[in-house]
């Protein structure tokens, strides 16, 4: 009997059939586009209309379309501010076809188109989150940076963590980590953003164990600083927040495959297929998919995802335009990391310990997995020709079983292994109504976001302590790791499944169940004084409730800007004073009795820099300072032991700076660097006037690529680009300091890119850096990786 196909395979014939079809008897088109005063027209996209072939004129205002089937075509050309021409014109196979066309615009006309070019898409800074009203880049007063899906096609970004590494100030970005389940933790600004990795999808709260992966975006928006005005205070951190924007259905029949290859067993296909549904184009839809297995780069480890996200778009009528997309998502990997330092190691950090790097200290049963379901839901109606309403609706819901192997290391020469089981669920729902004005004042522009808000998180967990089960000497001579035991395993009805007779008190369970409630009621107003000369300001009342914890909090928080245009759409000075707050559940306070309420936590920033947008558009830049003052922390009573005071702080302070430029057609520069200077004040005598764990004081990044234009050699590209991060601290108190190192990390890449097709090839960290990422736990990252990309267009 005939063995079946493996995927592998499988995949392979189907890849072959593809490519037959693609370039078996095709033609192709090519011509050139000039203005009415004969200079050549650059950056104009040229595309088969419902085809998914497009390209982009070079410098000479040359065009070129290889691998067309033959047939009859209908040839768009099309840049914004000018009228669309077309042009039919059969192809027959084998033949190359001549088109040219003349734009009846001279050069000076077409400056303004060659800035909306998708060129300069990497310069662009379009975000309709950052502020929930249409304001550009230039207009608003806060940091913002948006990573758009292109570059993560260039980067053959596999992960949300390797999408996020080209945002200035972001650092120990590590996917796989959370409270009672897996998820993205970053730090931003000084602060842990567990609860901001990744939380935010389309301006609206998923929960904060939910990972994600990058087939379904169309751009991630990081948004820097306290934004609890906007976006309230549970799902962000004092250090901003990221948000994730899905791709949207459009009106042509449109697709891609993609599959990737490469070290550590890597195999991940991918797929995006837009078409309309009916023959008025009202009704849009769009389906993007991922299957990823990866094994890791130690002795043992692994990970497989599955990502399903279908999205519909309706358009009513010229009013009112619904919106729906969906997100399934489900995983199962080791998560396995550093989590103390006992008080005999003697060692100063990592880097003097003998700790084989590519020893895991468990196996591939020990996994954690989490299923996790996305839905967003937004209509938006044009109330009139100032105002529209936004109706948003957001549900999250994620089922994770998360088995977590902690090594604590006991002395420089042994660890112990403790693991720790979190069965949970996490719901989340948001409802949100916002009404947006663009109006005028007597001669002043007036834009006006009023907004309520009402969101639930809910959570029900049953976990176990950290226990040990064995100690494990890793540093000498003739170490031998032994098998991680099997019998450590809890089953989900929360008992301990054959444990050792000495069963460890760690292992019983605890139930733990949470139920978070915000109303809240905001406004935001963007006054233009003069035409160059702009003022923000912003409110938010928000009123908590939890259920469990028996306690409510009311909480204010205003937001202030001020910009300055000194060359009009092309510098501006701006200032900002934002804050954030986060809920404090009740605490024993020393006079009082029972534990009583508190008030809430509130970060206070202020920040002001400049921002550039010159060379009509290719060059991109901002450069800020900010002050960030975290008020009313708690800490232990200094006086009363096992009590509570409110008077704690905790500084921020730094500078960043970001610089994108497009100089000439195909060059893409992206420039990154970020100081941070923290400490702790009045806090608890152990770290007081001490800088918090995980927040390196330096970092920098850095994106070059070229893709050629012209000639025979036209799609070829290259990349190169990297990351650095200065020291930073595991540990760092008056009793114990523990050092993780600093890093260098480069990529580069090699790609083809054509109309039906595109090949790439990416090393990640060339120089094979062996590394740590840390926030509340530390986690080796991978060494050298050789990724293979084939993806082709339909």
């Amino acid at each position: 009997m005939k063995k079946p196909y493996t995927f592998s395979q499988f995949l392979c014939l189907i890849i072959l059939f593809l490519s037959a079809n693609a370039f078996a008897q095709t033609a192709s088109i090519k011509g050139q586009i000039t203005t009415s005063d004969n200079q050549p027209a650059i950056g104009i996209s040229v595309r088969l209309v419902g085809h998914k072939g497009s390209t982009l004129t070079n410098s000479k205002g040359e065009f070129a379309l290889n691998n067309i089937a033959p047939g009859t075509y209908t040839l768009k050309v099309s840049a914004v501010g000018l009228e669309t021409q077309e042009r039919l014109i059969a192809v027959k196979a084998g033949a190359t076809e001549t088109v040219n066309f003349i734009l009846n615009e001279d050069l000076t006309q077409l400056e303004e188109v060659v800035i909306s070019s998708p060129a300069k898409k990497f310069a662009e800074k379009k975000s309709e989150y950052a502020a929930r009203m249409p304001l550009n880049n230039l207009e608003n007063p806060q940091v913002y940076t948006v990573v758009p899906k292109e570059l993560f096609v260039e980067q053959i970004s596999t992960d949300l963590k390797t999408a996020l590494q080209t945002v200035p100030g972001l650092t120990n970005i590590t996917q796989g980590v959370g409270s009672g389940g897996i998820g993205l933790s970053i730090r931003m600004r000084g602060f842990s953003g567990t609860n901001a990795g990744g939380a935010i999808r389309n301006g609206m709260a998923t929960n904060w164990v939910s990972l994600s992966d990058p087939v379904n975006l169309e751009a991630i928006e990081v948004i820097k600083g306290p934004s609890s005005t906007l976006f309230g205070g549970v799902l962000v951190s004092y250090g901003g927040l990221v948000n994730r924007v899905t791709k949207k259905p459009f009106d042509r029949f449109s697709g891609s495959v993609d599959y990737s290859t490469g070290s550590f067993g890597l195999s991940r296909v991918t797929a995006d297929i837009n078409a309309p549904l009916n023959d008025d184009k009202t009704l849009l839809f769009r389906l993007n998919a991922a299957y990823h297995n990866e094994k890791s780069f130690q002795d043992y480890g692994r990970q497989s995802t599955q990502v399903i996200a279908p999205a519909l778009t309706y358009k009513v009528n010229d009013k009112l335009t619904l919106d729906l997309d969906l997100e399934f998502y489900n995983t199962e990997r080791n998560t396995t990391y550093i989590g103390s330092i006992g008080p005999n190691v003697k060692a100063k950090g990592f880097d003097d310990l003998d700790l084989d790097f590519k020893t895991s200290f468990t196996n591939n049963d020990m996994l954690s997995s989490s299923k996790i379901f996305n839905a967003y839901f937004r209509a938006n109606y044009k109330l009139s020709e100032q105002w529209t309403s936004q109706t948003n609706y957001s549900y999250a819901n994620s089922d994770n079983n998360a088995n977590y192997l902690f090594l604590k290391l006991l002395t420089d020469s042994t660890l112990s292994r403790q693991p720790m089981s979190i069965p949970s669920t996490f719901g989340v729902q948001q409802f949100q109504q916002n009404f947006v004005g663009d109006m005028k004042i007597g001669k002043l522009r007036n834009r006006l976001l009023v907004g309520l808000d009402y969101s639930q998180i809910t959570s029900a967990d049953r976990r176990t302590g950290q226990f040990e089960i064995d100690k494990v000497q890793f540093s000498g001579t003739n170490i031998s790791i032994p098998d991680f035991p099997v019998d450590i395993y809890l089953d989900s009805l929360g008992r301990a499944a054959r444990l050792p007779a000495n069963k460890p008190s760690g292992a019983k369970r605890t139930a733990s169940k949470r139920n978070y409630e915000t109303y809240s009621a905001y406004f935001s107003d963007v006054l233009n004084i003069t035409d160059q000369l702009i003022a923000m300001a912003s409110l938010r009342l928000d009123h908590y409730t939890s259920e469990f914890e028996d306690y409510k909090q009311t909480s204010w928080s205003p937001k202030f800007g001020l910009v300055y245009q000194v060359v009009k759409d092309k510098v501006s000075l701006f200032g900002n004073y934002m804050n954030g707050f986060s809920n404090v559940p009740p605490q024993a306070v020393y006079g009082v009795g029972d534990k009583v309420a508190l008030k809430p936590e509130h970060a206070e920033q202020l920040e002001g820099g400049i921002k550039l947008e010159l060379l009509s558009g290719k060059l991109n830049g901002t450069l800020s300072y900010y002050d960030i003052k975290v008020d009313d922390k708690t800490r232990p009573d200094p006086d009363h032991s096992g009590f509570t005071v409110q008077d704690g702080t905790q500084i921020s302070r730094g500078v960043e700076a970001d610089l994108i430029a497009n100089p000439f057609s195909g060059l893409h520069m992206i420039v990154g660097y970020g100081y941070n200077y923290s400490k702790f004040a009045n806090a608890a005598a152990n770290v007081n006037g001490l800088r918090p764990t995980s927040t390196p004081k330096n970092t920098a990044n850095t994106w070059i690529s070229y893709k050629i234009q012209d000639g025979k050699a036209q799609g070829l590209g290259f990349g190169v680009g990297g990351n650095y991060q200065s020291d930073a601290f595991f540990v760092n108190t008056t009793a114990m300091t523990f050092k993780v190192s600093g890093y260098t990390k480069l990529d580069g890449t090699v790609f083809y890119d054509q109309s039906r097709y595109r090949l790439g090839v990416k090393v990640n960290n060339i120089t094979d850096e062996e590394y740590w990422t840390t926030d509340a736990w530390a986690y080796r990252e991978n060494p050298r990786q050789l990724i293979f990309n084939i993806s082709y267009k339909f």
